[in-house]
This record gives structure tokens, sequence and C-alpha cells, in this order.
């Protein structure tokens, strides 16, 4: 799956929320108007995975060799085809670390082990190298 930066931005989720919020309150997507987050507008991403929680879905992408996962609203989807290798988890709040997670859908260490995201995030050696092992396979099939 591959999707387009069309936002780089807290103010340009306001739209999407349950309720108009202040510029300094933090919103369901976890930001507020003031958040500037480190995209591309116009640059192409490869998902690696989408999380659900609390109603929102966040894609799992990585820019400049960090990966995180970002608001749905902030893309434009381009290339909607789902990898063969994903799998799926339903998550139904049972996550202690992520409670508020619903559903995640990715690659194997995403969705079946459950510190994968957090040493992801904190930038593990072992995590990343795992992510970018994976990202390179699914680019590989992208090509095809």
């Amino acid at each position: 799956m591959k999707v387009r930066c069309i936002y780089n931005t807290g103010e340009a989720l306001r739209g999407y929320e349950n309720k108009p919020l202040s510029k300094d309150e933090l919103g369901k997507f976890g930001s507020t108007g003031h958040t500037e987050f480190g995209l591309i507008i116009g640059k192409e991403y490869i998902v690696m995975g989408m999380i659900l929680g609390e109603g929102t879905l966040d894609y799992l992408i990585d820019d400049g060799g960090y990966a995180s996962a970002y608001p749905y609203p902030l893309f434009d989807v381009i290339d909607n085809k789902l990898p063969s290798s994903w799998f799926f988890k339903s998550l139904k709040n049972t996550d202690e670390n992520y409670p508020y997670q619903e559903a995640i859908w990715g690659y194997y260490e995403l969705v079946f082990d459950d510190t994968h995201y957090e040493k992801l995030v904190d930038v593990d050696e072992d995590a990343q190298r795992i992510y970018f092992r994976r990202k390179i396979a699914l680019e590989r099939e992208l090509e095809e």
C-alpha cells in the first residue's frame, strides 16, 4: 500500500474532529493545531502497517529512517493493494501498553509481538532491523 502526503500539520486534522477544538487542545489524533509532523507534502510513502484505535486509523511509515504512526487524513491512498505478507489482529482493548488500540494490520512482528511497535518508535536496533528488512521485501513485492 502506498500513500502520498497531502498535509503535515495538526491544523489539517481539525476538520476530522468530532467537535470544534481550540488550537491548543489535544484532538483525537493526538495532536494540537500547532503540531507539525515531519512529513513532506507530495512525497510517497510505503505503509508498513495500520493501527486502528478509538475510531482513528494511523499508517505506519518511515521518513528518514524513523518509523512512526501518522493519522490517515494526512494522506491520499495512491495504491490500495494490501501486501500478501500482512496479518491482522483484533486487540479488543487487551494490550496493556496500548489499551486504546482496537486492531492492527501489518508484517508479522508488528502484529504478533506485543513489544515490537514500542521498540520500533523507541528506535531499538533489532526492531529497526526487522522493520527495514520487511520494508525491502515489501518494496520488491510492490515492484512486481
